[in-house]
């Protein structure tokens, strides 16, 4: 099983979270989102750019930067 960083993922891949990474603030901030270590994220598409993506967690659509998307480490 290999790990990557969630804002390398491209739209239609998924994964499940083994780490989240960051400062306090920003920890809570993505746990309070959804984006816990268990859960399954996956991307559904990206905005023109490439950045922000939208992920699909607990049934719900989040976007992020990608300099938020770095600090969550998945397996796929």
């Amino acid at each position: 099983m290999s790990s990557t960083i969630l804002s390398t993922l491209k739209p239609g891949e998924k994964g499940k979270i083994i780490r989240v990474d960051g400062e306090s603030e920003l920890k809570r901030r993505l746990a309070t989102l959804g984006f816990r270590c268990g859960a399954t994220v996956g991307v559904l598409y990206s905005a023109l750019l490439g950045d922000p993506k939208t992920y699909l967690i607990c049934g719900c659509q989040v976007s992020l930067r990608k300099s938020e998307a770095k600090h969550i480490f998945i397996s796929s």
